[in-house]
C-alpha cells in the first residue's frame, strides 16, 4: 500500500482539516476527523494497490520497487486489484456516510487520477509528474471539505498549492539518483529525459512555496508570524534546490556525477523535513489559536459571577 505515501496523504488531509479558521455548523469533531483519516487511508491504499497491480513487470526492473509483494510473488495482480477494489469501496463509503459527498467524490477522483491517468502517462510523457502533483494536492482539499469549508475558499487552494508545489523538489530529487533505472524500465521522467530541466523545475517550485505560505497568513489561516517562520524553512530547501541545479548544469549530460547525486539526496532529505515542519508551524500559528492565552480581553460571564456570589 506504499505506507509512506499513504501517511503523507493522511497527514496533509488532517492538516487542512485542522487549519480551517471557522467550522460552519460545528462540522468539525473528533468523530468526523476519525472518519476522514480512515477514509483517506483506505482510498489512498486503494490507488497505490491498483498502481502496483498494473506495473509488476516494470517494478521488477527497479531497485526501489522490486521488493513489492506482486514482484516477489506474494500476491498476483488479480488479487491486488481485488484488494484495491475492496478497500477503495470501503473508504469511499466511510467518507460518504461519515463525512460528506464532496469529500468522497474527491477521493474517488484521486483513485482514478493516480491509478489510471498518472500510471498510464508515466510511460508516455514527462507530464506525468505534473499530473502526479495534482494527485498530491487533492488530499488537503478533502480535509478542508471534511471540516465544512468551501472549495471556493482561497485557504483551501493555499493548502492544495503547498502540496502541489512540494511534489516537484521531492520527487525530482528522489528520481535523479536512479534515473537510469527509470529509463531502462521505460518511464518518461524528467530526471533522465532532461536533467537540467528536472533540477530547474525543482528550484522553481521550491521558490513558489514562499508566496504560497505567505498566502496562508494573507487569507487568514495563520497569523503573520507564520509567513516569517515558513520562509526560513523554505529558504533551506531553496538553497538545496539551487545546489542541485548548479551540479546538474556542470555535469556530463550522459553520466550523473557523484556531486549531482549527493545534491539530489540533500534536496530529497530537505523536502522530507520541510513539509512536516511547515504544516506544524501552520497549525501552531493558526489564527485565533493563542487568543485565550495572550489576549486579556476575554469576555466575562456576569451571570455566572452573580451565581457564585449568591452561593457564598
Amino acid at each position: 500500500m506504499k505506507p509512506s505515501l499513504t501517511a503523507l496523504v493522511v497527514l496533509s488531509s488532517m492538516a487542512a482539516y485542522a487549519l480551517l479558521p471557522d467550522s460552519p455548523d460545528g462540522k468539525m469533531s473528533v468523530l468526523s476527523l476519525l472518519w476522514l483519516t480512515a477514509g483517506a487511508t483506505l482510498t489512498s491504499g486503494s490507488a497505490n494497490a491498483f498502481n502496483m497491480a498494473r506495473e509488476p513487470k516494470y517494478d521488477k526492473l527497479m531497485s526501489r520497487t522490486r521488493g513489492r509483494p506482486i514482484v516477489r510473488g506474494i500476491l498476483t495482480s488479480k488479487q491486488a486489484a481485488i484488494f484495491a477494489t475492496a478497500i477503495g469501496a470501503t473508504g469511499l463509503l466511510i467518507l460518504y456516510f461519515g463525512v460528506n459527498t464532496e469529500t468522497a467524490l474527491l477521493a474517488a477522483g484521486n483513485i482514478v487520477l493516480y491509478s489510471w491517468v498518472y500510471t498510464t502517462l508515466k510511460r508516455t510523457s514527462i507530464v506525468n509528474t505534473w499530473v502526479g502533483a495534482v494527485v498530491g494536492a487533492i488530499p488537503p482539499l478533502m480535509g478542508w471539505s471534511a471540516a465544512g469549508g468551501s472549495l471556493l475558499d482561497p485557504g483551501a487552494w493555499c493548502c492544495a498549492g503547498l502540496l502541489y508545489a512540494w511534489q516537484f523538489p521531492h520527487f525530482n530529487a528522489l528520481s535523479f539518483p536512479v534515473r537510469d533505472e527509470y529509463r531502462m524500465a521505460g518511464y518518461r521522467m524528467t530526471a533522465w529525459v532532461n536533467p537540467v530541466l528536472n533540477a530547474r523545475v525543482a528550484l522553481r517550485y521550491s521558490i513558489l512555496m514562499v508566496p504560497i505560505c505567505i498566502g496562508f497568513s494573507y487569507f487568514g489561516l495563520t497569523d503573520w508570524f507564520f509567513a516569517a517562520d515558513s520562509t526560513l524553512v523554505n529558504s533551506w530547501m531553496i538553497y538545496k534546490a539551487g545546489v542541485f541545479l548548479k551540479e546538474c548544469k556542470i555535469m556530463d549530460p550522459t553520466k550523473a556525477t557523484a556531486a549531482a547525486n549527493v545534491a539530489a539526496r540533500g534536496l530529497f532529505w530537505a523536502s522530507i523535513w520541510q513539509l512536516p515542519a511547515v504544516l506544524l508551524l501552520a497549525m501552531v500559528h493558526k489564527t485565533g489559536l493563542w487568543d485565550g492565552v495572550f489576549n486579556d480581553d476575554i469576555p466575562i460571564d456576569e451571570h455566572y459571577d452573580e451565581e457564585v456570589l449568591k452561593a457564598e
